[in-house]
């Protein structure tokens, strides 16, 4: 009879002993989550910064002033605008089985505009 008791006792021991560790080990994970989470926050924040600087970087060089400077410089000299019959357009698949009336800025992206080679 003691025995039985003592094997019962040792069972529920071991049952609570497993339940407590099971708890202590999800918090455990939870606390290191939770210390993560400043981090991953203030890497996201470096990195909309980033993107935010990047993007002023390409609108500034896109300009169509800083363009027509860089045209001028001797480097890009030979450099010419191409004739409206020089130009050709390439479509995609997917804008030849349902072309559109209108002309968007997206339907220009997934087309390819290909100039005149320059004379040498």
């Amino acid at each position: 009879m003691k025995k039985m008791f003592f094997i019962q006792v040792l069972a529920c021991a071991f049952s609570c002993g497993g339940a407590l560790y099971a708890y202590v080990s999800q918090q455990n994970d939870l606390t290191r989550i939770r210390i993560e989470i400043p981090r991953l926050s203030r890497d996201v924040r470096h990195l909309e910064e980033q993107n935010s600087r990047l993007r002023f970087e390409i609108e500034r060089f896109e300009n169509p002033k800083h363009l027509m400077e860089l045209a001028k410089r001797p480097e890009f000299s030979h450099l010419k605008h191409p004739l409206s019959s020089e130009i050709f357009v390439l479509h995609t698949e997917e804008e030849v089985l349902s072309p559109t009336t209108e002309k968007t800025f997206e339907t220009r992206s997934r087309a390819i505009f290909i100039g005149a080679i320059p004379d040498r």
